[in-house]
């Protein structure tokens, strides 16, 4: 098989995606998981989040209440898209997902959902179930150093408190951009690379937590869309543009060692590239208009097993 095997919805799938999409979109900001208790301290009340992780009870700061009465409604459209087979994380993942946005890391801090679990994202966003899938335990938060976000709690020392522990780089020194749990989850913060290299984590204004700087994550989070996470009451995130996302893998597998990580960034870019040129090769002549390192672009898309599909996209950003 040339490229991984993808399955197209039907239009009732298509619709009630369309449906979850709205629903978190009118609730967001809102938590998605949890329950609201109200607390009072020396004649002030307030609102606190609570959530659950592995066994541990965690209080957050809040302003927001939950709005329940969508959360059954969401639920069900949920089940009802997991058994038409749509892209969705496995419970652990769910779980440190719902975390994250209780958090605030994806309204309050607008960080971008990238790595494995934003394709997946992206394929329901297109309509399209990858097969084979992608399961993996990394989540990758991708973020500006400072942007305009809200108030929100302190990311590391969540973590933290969720039993998560840090890992360090080779250099102590610096700060810890990786959060690992004893369930197998990883958590890790990246930022675009702005300079000359030089190792040292950035802090994220607002967020609370140090990110690893990369070169070229700047292009990959411009301007992303809003996908839903398949978590129980569903999470509005922010994924990188399709195209974008393709574009940015076929640059990032030429400088990873690892050659399971090169062949899934390889066959991630074919996939979402082929449902483009099918249906929207508008979005690939648009990506990569703006796209700063063209050749290294090429030379990814010249490894691709699909060469008529690598072919068809020369066709599409040349013309």
């Amino acid at each position: 098989m040339i490229i991984q095997s993808m399955r197209h919805w039907d239009k009732a799938t298509h619709s009630i995606y369309g449906s979850l999409l709205d629903s978190v979109k009118c609730d967001a900001g809102a938590p998605a998981s949890g329950s609201i208790v109200r607390s009072t301290s020396k004649g002030h009340v307030y609102l606190q989040h609570r959530v659950t992780y592995e066994g541990k009870q965690i209080s957050l700061n809040t302003s927001r209440n939950a709005h329940r009465d969508g959360w059954s409604e969401r639920s069900r459209l949920i089940s009802t898209l997991l058994a038409f087979g749509v892209n969705a994380p496995d419970r652990a993942a769910a779980k440190t997902l719902e975390l994250l946005d209780a958090i605030g890391c994806f309204s309050a801090q607008k960080a971008v959902l990238i790595g494995s679990h934003a394709f997946n994202a992206i394929g329901n966003n297109l309509g399209v179930t990858w097969d084979a899938g992608f399961e993996t335990k990394d989540i990758d938060l991708g973020r500006m150093i400072r942007v305009s976000c809200q108030p929100s709690n302190r990311t590391a020392d969540v973590l933290l408190k969720a039993g998560f522990r840090e890992v360090f780089s080779l250099n102590h020194k610096h700060p810890a951009t990786t959060f690992v749990h004893t369930n197998g989850m990883k958590v890790d913060f990246l930022t675009p690379m702005t300079g000359k290299p030089t190792g040292e984590p950035e802090m994220l204004h607002g967020a609370g937590v140090h990110a690893e700087p990369l070169r070229f994550l700047d292009y990959l989070i411009k301007d992303p869309q809003e996908a839903v996470a398949m978590t129980r009451n569903g999470i509005l995130v922010s994924v990188p543009q399709s195209a974008r996302y393709a574009l940015h893998k076929c640059i990032i597998y030429q400088y990873r060692t690892n050659d399971v990580k090169r062949a899934k960034d390889i066959l991630q870019a074919e996939s979402i590239l082929t449902v483009l040129d099918e249906s929207m090769p508008h979005l690939i002549a648009n990506a990569w208009a703006e796209l700063p390192w063209k050749e290294k672009a090429m030379q990814g898309m010249r490894n691709f097993r699909d060469v008529e599909l690598a072919g068809r996209i020369e066709e599409i950003i040349s013309g």
